[in-house]
């Protein structure tokens, strides 16, 4: 959707939000306080999937826009609102728009859509923080296969196929890339510790002293190693179709998700060190997605984001950070300066884990308020 600015000159802005939604596990519907596709209205919340991740967004973002046009806003600046529909399959519907935009010769001045929250209880300050995703991390599956001759299972060889496979998983899992507090993350911490104060803030100061203390640290939480390294997970195996026969083929897939500083071909390279002259193959499953570019935390668009942002939340610490999941946004990296990844939603930890899980939901009070930010920052930065 395009709402037509009155300055062909200024750059555009971009906003956006998703329309598909992740499925609901079978046999789970019974867990849920409400029905997950009902949209039930109840207990000052909207329960279903998708009220969080990432229809909320779309309709606030549609009432946003809908308030102001009732208000007489006109806008100086065009403001397209994309909507893409299979970001949890892909995100090819994103890719086209992308590819539109391009064609017309746009060029946004930022790109904002999903990707973080105002933390209520982050760690290292046990408060507030407006974190607002800068970049994202890559994306690759690799498949691992062991051929092998096969045969019955009572004559089992030396070493089968799924031995291969298994010990080629443990070596490649058992060389993981090195923790490394740089990028969108370092800055993030820096941001927290200068915040907390006192002995963090100089132990993240002096990382040439402290660096080893804190990395240890880091490592003991997955969610907050992963900004820091790229990361190996096998999430899928297949051997066999029957219990008493060897199979002449046996796969693994591996996910990688890749830091800003590495690239597709250094994890293939480190794969095929670490698995050596092991008989197996080593693919990707389709060609990775390299790392998203890191956007400017002190342009013109973070700013207008920011001030949006800190509106609601004035005691809120803001920082930038890396998003380790994957978003539509990326595919706009070639129309847009810069592009951010911030919903105005405010969430605890333990209330962010209902994000592709059971019972997710949003207040009433935290849509109304994700409506008004949406509306300030178009009129801010449109008007």
């Amino acid at each position: 959707y395009q709402w037509q600015g009155s300055d062909p000159a200024a750059a555009p802005i971009i906003v956006m939000a998703h329309q598909d939604v992740v499925p609901v596990t079978p046999g789970t519907e019974k867990d849920w306080k409400y029905p997950p596709f009902a949209g039930t209205i109840a207990d000052n919340a909207v329960w279903g999937r998708g009220t969080v991740d990432d229809k909320g967004s779309l309709v606030g973002l549609f009432e946003a826009i809908e308030a102001l046009a009732v208000q007489g806003f006109k806008p100086k600046r065009s403001i397209y609102l994309v909507s893409g529909h299979d970001e949890e399959a892909g995100g090819s519907g994103a890719i086209t728009a992308a590819a539109q935009l391009k064609a017309k010769g746009v060029k946004a001045i930022f790109t904002i859509d999903e990707g973080s929250i105002v933390l209520t209880d982050t760690p290292v300050i046990n408060g507030p923080a407006i974190l607002i995703g800068v970049g994202e991390k890559g994306y690759g599956t690799l498949k691992v296969t062991a051929n092998a001759p096969g045969g019955h299972s009572s004559m089992p060889p030396s070493e089968t196929g799924v031995e291969t496979l298994a010990k080629a998983i443990l070596d490649i899992t058992g060389d993981p890339f090195p923790m490394e507090v740089r990028g969108p993350g370092a800055s993030m911490i820096e941001v927290l510790a200068a915040k907390k104060g006192g002995a963090t803030k100089m132990a993240v100061a002096n990382q040439w002293l402290f660096g080893p203390i804190l990395k240890r640290q880091f490592d003991g939480s997955p969610s907050t190693a992963a900004a820091f390294h790229t990361t190996i997970a096998p999430t899928m195996l297949e051997g066999s179709p029957k219990e008493n026969v060897l199979p002449q083929s046996a796969n693994a897939l591996i996910n990688y998700r890749i830091a800003p500083w590495n690239r597709s071909s250094d994890i293939m390279a480190r794969a095929k060190a670490a698995v050596g002259d092991a008989k197996v193959d080593l693919a990707w499953v389709k060609p990775p997605r390299e790392p998203s570019r890191i956007s400017s935390s002190t342009s013109q668009g973070w700013k207008w984001i920011a001030a949006a942002a800190r509106a609601d939340a004035p005691e809120a610490v803001l920082s930038p950070m890396l998003v380790v999941g994957g978003t539509d946004s990326r595919s706009m990296e070639g129309v847009s300066e810069d592009v951010y990844r911030f919903m105005p939603m405010h969430f605890t930890l333990k209330e962010s884990a209902m994000i592709h899980g059971t019972n997710e939901h949003m207040a009433v009070d935290s849509f109304k308020r994700m409506i008004d930010f949406y509306a300030r920052l178009i009129a801010t930065s449109a008007g």
